[in-house]
């Protein structure tokens, strides 16, 4: 007769409660805190008894509506996911794919919970650490000599591009010589220069028909500070008046924006290929450590950047409206060449981020395709005469919308893990894409509210350029007081209102699911675990 240690028979006695659900909220959490606490002490005496008694905190309905139901459901979750700490463990794989289906068909707070736990596996991607090789190291050069290196004798054939020369080279491609900003500005023109000899010499697929621009050494050096330059610089007030410059060779489609529907003379073949390609080279390099912060400006509330300690950025696992998302996607940072602006490179510094930049790269991506459909009429936006929103839903290819976002999460994802996402129509369907279309084809909401606070904190000059700068004509600007009330702003579209939530909040949920199945299953592909997508 086997004698059960007091252990052993208190886990038992507490799976059995959970199992009955025979006891109150209060009851059942520090239920599952204690088998928690056993699992972390002794894995070896887990059995399957143990994860059904704590699937079963996740599969009933019992106290979805207690207000803290998301910390329940969170350590339930975080109790079964603590198992993959021993990858040789019999009930691993249960685990992984059980917990997989129940992200794909839950919602709320236990899909939160779900994604949460799923999305804390660790991974073993380490970025390359750039950060030592981008010193502010430049050498002194005429705009002349900078010229000639390239060949290039006519300076009249130049155009800016932004901050950006171009000059259409007799190769088809293009010389760009890319100017900082600010002083300050210079360091990620090094960062960028870098990240770009470093793409040359180790690309992200050899079979991979990107390209990335090739930087241009002179001296050894890639920065520089040119002088002699022409008038039409010198005119330039975008830029740095010490001409700090970077010069790299681009082919020719490096500014063809992915949202310019122009380009493709709507051939749905080489749209989605142009997607898809953009999207795989992406989560490639995710999947090396190293990751494009900035596919799109996303912004929560431009308007209080200065006193919010998050900047006004946006987290997208707060689910908050999204701030001018149209203004957001007008120079997306991937075209018909490939992925652009090597300066917001960075490395993952721990892998527990990743979950927030996959997620924030397909939000990118799916707001620059609601984009590319509104830019077949980029002067329509906001009310009519009598008030009421655009609608511009026609403008949408409900179909090609559809296909396009499958192209771009399906290689995405075959980017970051090696394989293709399953059950993908399960929480990709139709009612997210209608959802898209009603909320980024109307206008509903285009108010953004400049606080009396934010007023104060601003000078006049500041003042003044902020409100010319949102659409008010000088001689208003002129009569208008700051700090006297709030001022109302019509900037959208937005997604959702002031300093309120999403107005697509079906989006939020699909990314905290993608974003962790990601995560899971680069862990299982990491770990020889192909067994448990079976």
């Amino acid at each position: 007769m086997t004698v059960l240690s007091e252990s052993n028979s208190s886990r038992i006695h507490t799976e059995h409660q959970l199992l009955n659900q025979t006891i109150d909220f209060s009851a059942t959490y520090l239920a599952v805190q204690y088998l928690f606490s056993h699992i972390k002490k002794s894995l070896d005496t887990i059995r399957d008894q143990t994860l059904e008694a704590l699937f079963s905190v996740l599969q009933s309905q019992r106290h979805d509506s207690q207000r803290q139901a998301f910390f329940l459901y969170k350590e339930a979750a975080d109790a079964l996911i603590h198992i993959s700490r021993d990858i040789s463990h019999p009930l691993l794989h249960s685990v992984l794919s059980r917990l997989q289906g129940l992200l794909i068909s839950t919602k709320g707070k236990k899909h939160r919970a779900v994604s949460e736990a799923l999305g804390s596996l660790p991974l073993n991607i380490a970025g390359l650490d750039m950060d030592k090789r981008n010193r502010m190291d430049f050498c002194f050069l005429s705009f002349d000599s900078c010229l000639a290196t390239q060949g290039i004798m006519d300076i009249n054939a130049f155009r800016w591009q932004g901050r950006t020369l171009i000059y259409p080279l007799h190769s088809g491609k293009m010389a760009c010589i890319k100017f900082a900003r600010t002083k300050e500005n210079a360091i990620e023109l090094m960062r960028e220069a870098n990240w770009l000899s470093f793409l040359n010499t180790h690309p992200s697929c050899r079979e991979s028909n990107f390209l990335a621009p090739v930087p241009v050494r002179i001296h050894h050096h890639c920065l520089f500070k040119l002088d002699q330059v022409p008038d039409f610089i010198l005119n330039n007030r975008e830029i740095h008046p010490d001409y700090l410059a970077i010069m790299f060779i681009a082919e020719k489609d490096y500014f063809k924006y992915a949202n310019e529907p122009w380009h493709f003379q709507d051939q749905r073949k080489e749209i989605k290929e142009m997607y898809g390609r953009n999207a795989w080279l992406l989560g490639r390099l995710t999947s090396m450590g190293i990751i494009h912060t900035a596919i799109i400006p996303l912004f929560h509330n431009r308007a209080q950047q200065i006193r919010r300690q998050d900047q006004g950025l946006y987290i997208w696992e707060q689910g908050g409206r999204l701030d001018r998302w149209l203004e957001s996607c007008r120079y997306p940072n991937f075209a018909k060449s490939g992925l652009r602006d090597f300066e917001h490179l960075t490395r993952l510094k721990n892998s527990k981020e990743l979950r927030h930049f996959i997620g924030e790269h397909i939000l990118g991506f799916i707001l620059v395709m609601g984009s590319f459909f509104r830019n077949k009429a980029p002067e329509q936006k906001g009310f009519d005469e009598k008030g009421n929103p655009l609608d511009l839903r026609t403008l949408f290819d409900r179909n090609l919308f559809i296909e396009m976002i499958t192209e771009v999460v399906q290689n995405y994802y075959h980017g970051v893990t090696g394989l293709l996402p399953k059950n993908l129509p399960l929480f990709l369907n139709e009612t997210l894409i209608d959802k898209l279309i009603e909320n980024m084809g109307k206008d509903h909401h285009m108010e953004e509210i400049l606080r009396i606070q934010d007023q104060i904190n601003m000078s006049d000059t500041e003042f003044e350029t902020f409100l010319i700068s949102r659409g008010y004509e000088g001689s208003v600007v002129k009569t208008t007081h700051k700090g006297e009330k709030d001022i109302i702003l019509n900037t959208g579209p937005h997604l959702g209102g002031f300093n309120q939530p999403i107005s697509v909040p079906e989006l939020i949920e699909f990314l905290f699911c993608l974003s962790s199945l990601c995560i899971s299953d680069r862990f299982i592909m990491e770990n020889g675990l192909k067994a448990c997508r079976n």
